[in-house]
Parts: C-alpha cells; structure tokens; sequence
C-alpha cells in the first residue's frame, strides 16, 4: 500500500496531503485515491514547469472527481510539483535556484532546492509507482501540439508498455525520446514505465483543451484497467510516430518569427521560422531537414542566445482515422 511521511492511503479512501521536500522546508500537494479493488500504483505528476497550469489543473481535478468506490489500484497525484513557479507565474526555472527541474533528476539530497524535489520525487514517488504520467503543456512563452513522449533509454520490456501507454492516449502523434533526464525518464530507466504528456501552453488554456487533456489521462488509465471506460463509440486514430526529432536553439539575441503553427505539416526545405536583429537583418534561417510536423515553438518575439525556437518531427506515413 502507498506510503509517503505520515501519509497512509487505505482501501476505498482519498487522501490529501504535503510531501516534505528532502533537507527543504518546501512542501509539495499530494492527493492519492485508493480504489476497493486490487490494482496497480500510478503516479501523475503536473507542474514540474510551475506555469504550464493546464497539467495542474487536469490533476487538481481528476483528483477529486475519480471515485475511489469505481477504482481498481491507487492514483498518486503530485498536483504541483514546483509550487515556486506555479505561483509566481515563473517559466521553466525553479525560482530559489533557476535551475529546470525537469533537468535535476535523479536529483540530490544535499543539493540545490531543484535538486532536492527531484531526489524526493524519486525516492518518494518513482520508488513506489508501478506506472507513471506526467502532465506538461508549452510554457509562458511556447504552444505545443497534443502529443506524448515515450522513453526510449529504458530496458525494452519497460519501453514496450510505455509505447502502449502512449498509444493508449488517443494522441495522434508519439515520440519516442532519446534522452536519459526528465523525471518520466529516470523513473522508465528504474523500471517504471513512463510517459509524458503534452498539451496547450502560453500559461492558459480553454475548457476545451482542459476537457481534452483528462480524456487524454483517463484513456490511459482505462487502458490500465484502473478505472472502467466504454470506449466502444470512440473512433480509433491511427497514431503516428516521430522517427526523428529536430530541437533547434537561437544561434544569436534577436527577434524570432516562425512561419509554421504548432501540428501544422510541411516538406523538406520549407522555411519554418528566422531570428533577425533589430534591422530586419536575418540572422538565422530554420529550414526542415525532412517532411515533418511542428511539435512545439516558442512565441516569445525576443530571444536570446540558446533559447529554444522550435521543435519538429518526421513522422511515419501520416494515416487516416482506423474504419
């Protein structure tokens, strides 16, 4: 049964609580549901990014409105995992240390604040979930298309259900990441199969995307056999992978205009976006490597050297929704 601090989740019970951050006085708000019935541990994490608010707000409410009566095993919600940006509309950084958490796990027990919530997560979350989600959108400054991540440094049984989580989403697009950081990544690399989520971004978001992004959760879920879902009317979309995945930064402080939109498609050579200077003198021009689809770009103007600018994928064949 799961166990955190003080924190002891019984059959048929919700329970709310604070994870004491590791060697901090921070503390992180943790709602976990335990079903009557037997089942897996899932963790769901939101606001790693503090301002991505579309992930916290998917999981401050399907915290509270999944019954513990209709579930089959225990969801963990982490609600805010960087409450220090969430609350002071603050982009990707942890403000005590301006370190991305996303980049400090596994983390460190005696390091930085960033450092110390991901060791906890780790120790405290990671250690005790036999499946995870984490729920991220584009920042402040970014728009993402819906699309999820799966881990692709992981032992291949571990990758193997991830790929099926991410299928079992609905998304249209998956990518299957190369990295070894990120908090969904280190959990995969200890045997918990992850995956990361993505949807929206510019520190809002609609009561559509909202509704969007808990169906998202709950087909995974369902696909679990955590919770019961009557997905026999649903229409199947074919997902689609990312076979190769482009992350291009500004090469110089400057003015950035992309020329495509976040899921919009183009063709090898096409120009997809240019930083210029204060003239008008271009300073770097993004041109596709391959036909492809736009994950996700920045829609900040000003850039600065290093900043992210956009990100694309090749993708399989493209395919219509499955007859």
């Amino acid at each position: 049964m799961f166990q955190t601090g003080t924190m002891k989740l019984e059959s048929g019970k919700r329970l709310k609580g604070l994870l004491q951050v590791e060697n901090h006085d921070l503390k992180l708000p943790v709602c976990a549901v335990c079903g009557c019935n037997e089942g897996p541990v899932v963790l769901i994490t939101a606001g790693i990014h503090g301002a991505e608010y579309i992930g916290i707000q998917t999981a401050r409410e399907l915290s509270k409105e999944l019954n513990p009566k209709e579930l089959n095993g225990t969801i963990v919600f982490l609600l805010v995992a960087n409450p220090q940006a969430a609350f002071s509309y603050t982009r990707l950084f942890v403000p005590e240390d301006g370190k991305n958490l996303n980049r400090a796990f596994p983390g460190k027990k005696d390091g930085s604040l960033s450092e110390k919530i991901a060791y906890t997560i780790e120790h405290e979350l990671h250690s005790q979930a036999d499946y995870y989600i984490d729920l991220h959108a584009g920042d402040t400054h970014e728009q993402v298309m819906p699309f999820v991540y799966y881990p692709g440094v992981a032992k291949e049984e571990v990758m193997e259900k991830s790929r099926k989580m991410a299928e079992a989403t609905g998304m249209e697009i998956r990518v299957k990441s190369s990295a070894t950081t990120g908090s969904y990544n280190c959990a995969a690399i200890e045997g918990v199969p992850a995956i990361l989520m993505e949807r929206g971004g510019g520190g809002s978001f609609t009561s559509e995307q909202l509704a969007s992004y808990k169906r998202d959760v709950v087909n995974v879920l369902s696909a679990l056999g955590v919770v019961s879902k009557d997905r026999g009317k649903e229409k199947n979309t074919i997902q689609n992978e990312v076979i190769n995945a482009v992350y291009t930064d500004s090469l110089a402080e400057g003015f950035w205009h992309p020329a495509k939109q976040p899921g919009e498609r183009f063709l090898k050579g096409e120009l997809l976006g240019i930083v210029e200077d204060v003239w008008g003198t271009p300073l770097q021009l993004c041109h596709a490597e391959y036909d492809g689809i736009v994950l996700y770009e920045t829609t900040a103007m000003g850039v600065r050297e290093g900043d992210s600018l956009i990100a694309y994928g090749e993708c399989r064949q493209l395919s219509e929704v499955a007859q």
